[in-house]
């Protein structure tokens, strides 16, 4: 499937060509005067089509990079949840649909927050996964200590200690990657499980009458809000890290 942009989705649209031809048609043919009128509509379907949610969602998910694959299953149950909800609103009352508005949002800022940390998170996992290619701190650490002692003066000794300390440094760095990576793993899974609960909620809620939308609301934005705060707290962690 091609990956168009929205705009050029709408432009390209049969039926949105066929109105245009239709206007210069008339234009030409017919009235001049109402060539003016068709392109007026010809640029009002142009637009409701380019701004359509669901021609916007699928641009933005075919727009995206692939993930490592530890979190591209994760990310992927994660947006499906977000479709699920999209999906879940076609046809409802216009109420119902303002109602859950606030869920839907907020859903989405998730949803794309949690891709940006997949990405970055991507990379980290891929310099990670050279580093344990490339190094082997373990053996280097030993073979520094062995020429310690067998140095004959105390500067060579003081280079080498000073060698150890930085492998023991990078060490201790590619250790708290490994476990951010899992973490992050891990908070992917308990966001997934959270946002189905969320979606189980809103399905639920069809049929029902106005108050107990209304009660119903609060917690599962409370919830989605909840695993908001716990990603932030992964954007802070990545700002201090680094592997050298």
């Amino acid at each position: 499937m091609n990956n168009r942009p929205p705009l050029l989705t709408a432009l390209l649209n049969p039926i949105n060509l066929s109105m245009l031809a239709l206007t210069v048609a008339a234009g030409l043919c017919s009235a001049w005067w109402l060539a003016p009128i068709g392109l007026v509509f010809w640029l009002v379907m142009v637009i409701v089509i380019a701004r359509d949610p669901g021609v916007q969602i699928t641009f933005t998910r075919q727009s995206r990079e692939p993930l490592a694959q530890r979190f591209q299953t994760r990310f992927d149950r994660l947006d499906r949840a977000r479709i699920s909800i999209f999906n879940s609103l076609q046809g409802v009352s216009p109420a119902f649909r303002r109602a859950i508005l606030p869920i839907q949002d907020t859903l989405d800022e998730l949803t794309e927050h949690a891709y940006q940390l997949c990405l970055n998170m991507t990379a980290l996992d891929n310099n990670f996964a050279v580093q344990q290619i490339s190094s082997n701190f373990d053996k280097e650490i030993e073979e520094m200590q062995e020429k310690i002692r067998g140095a004959a003066d105390v500067t060579g000794k003081r280079e080498y200690e000073e060698t150890i300390k930085s492998l023991q440094t990078r060490k201790t760095q590619v250790k708290n990657i490994s476990t951010l990576l899992s973490r992050f793993e891990a908070q992917l899974t308990g966001t997934n499980n959270s946002v189905d609960s969320v979606v189980t909620g809103i399905v639920s809620l069809k049929g029902r009458d106005a108050k107990q939308i209304e009660a119903k609301i609060p917690p599962l934005l409370q919830v989605l809000q909840t695993e908001q705060a716990e990603l932030m707290q992964f954007d802070e962690e990545l700002e201090k890290t680094s592997l050298v």
